[in-house]
């Protein structure tokens, strides 16, 4: 009986599996390079935004701030002013809009305005 020789070098199957591992190896590593690289522009992306979304908030708190100003600076001057009927007429809205299913005021406009320049109404 002639019992065959076992080769002695690596079989053709586990050369194949050796280059397959080495293969999704490289894959892995190109996978987890990318990865990171989008990791780090999504952070960068997320500080840019954060950057412009904080100068946007001040730059609005800063509006907000001078347009309280004016407004108080303004109630301040009404406060000061005699004529009660001006302050009225701050108030209200006399600008007349023209869409037709708004209600004529015209008639109560006129009378405001009338008793806002009229100095015995003032201080009556």
């Amino acid at each position: 009986p002639v019992v065959p020789e076992e080769p002695t070098g690596p079989t053709p199957m586990s050369i194949w599996n050796d280059e397959w591992q080495v293969t999704l190896k490289d894959r892995k590593d190109a996978e987890n390079a990318k990865k990171a690289e989008a990791l780090e522009q999504a952070k960068a992306d997320l500080e840019t935004f954060q950057a412009a979304r904080e100068a946007k908030r001040e730059a609005r708190m800063k509006t907000n701030r001078s347009d309280e100003q004016e407004k108080l600076e303004a109630l301040e001057a009404d406060i000061e002013n005699d004529n009660s009927w001006q302050k009225v007429c701050k108030l209200v809205e006399l600008s007349h809009d023209s869409a037709d299913s708004s209600a004529d005021v015209k008639r109560m406009r006129d009378v405001m305005i009338l008793l806002k320049n009229d100095e015995k109404a003032a201080t009556t």
